[in-house]
């Protein structure tokens, strides 16, 4: 069987194709050119948290299989389950399936979020602004920082431009996830896997378990239960 997932976000479409082969990453596509992956599929798994771009999806394949978030077997352990985005679900469900129910997920992409599961049950999370999109931020709005791109520093203290922007939202970053990290351990008195995943989820790679294609896992095995 040829499984196409696409995991569209708010900035790029991820897309990954599963067969005999196992799981492979098609890459990062731009919404404009996931054209390029049409082809034959068995089936087309969708976790879309752009709404505004699933006719374009619809149109583009035939027998296209959204991912509701009612339709994710997670539990939860607050009111309005439909009315959190799909790929949280998805990624806690393969927190749950491929490491352990008592798990912190940290998906780090147009925005970052941090979710709990513990004892299988999603409690929760916070959710700011990514680390691009804070990059971005200071770029754009600062007329005398000049563009940069963010790369892996671990600095005691930044001593240019660079090491001081780059530098602080990634120890930022890190400081955030670490506190909630211990602080929910402490909170629910378990041993917490930590999952980091997320198009810039390779910069935190050093602080858990580094998960780039935690979302396609879930979703094949999703597949595989409807």
């Amino acid at each position: 069987m040829k499984i196409l997932t696409l995991d569209v976000g708010n900035t790029t479409v991820d897309a990954c194709i599963f067969g005999e082969g196992g799981l492979r990453s098609l890459g990062k596509f731009l919404h404009e050119d996931v054209q390029k992956l049409k082809g034959k599929y068995d089936r087309i798994c969708v976790a879309s948290v752009k709404p505004s771009f699933n006719p374009v999806v619809e149109r583009l394949f035939e027998d296209v299989h959204f991912i509701e978030p009612k339709d994710v077997p997670l539990r939860v352990s607050f009111e309005g389950k439909e009315k959190v985005g799909v790929d949280r679900l998805l990624n806690l469900y393969g927190a749950m399936l491929f490491y352990s129910e008592n798990s912190l997920v940290v998906s780090c992409g147009t925005a970052m979020v941090l979710d709990l599961l513990v004892d299988g049950t999603f409690r929760g999370g916070f959710i700011t602004l990514g680390l691009s999109g804070k990059l971005r931020c200071l770029t754009e709005r600062a007329e005398l920082i000049p563009e940069m791109k963010l790369r892996r520093l671990d600095v005691a203290i930044g001593e240019d431009t660079e090491t001081a922007i780059v530098g602080g939202i990634l120890k930022e970053a890190r400081s955030f996830v670490l506190s909630f990290f211990q602080e929910a351990k402490e909170c629910y008195g378990r041993d917490l896997s930590l999952i980091i995943t997320g198009g810039d989820g390779w910069l935190l790679q050093d602080i858990g378990t580094y998960e780039p294609l935690l979302i396609h896992r879930a979703m094949i095995e999703f597949c595989k239960l409807s």
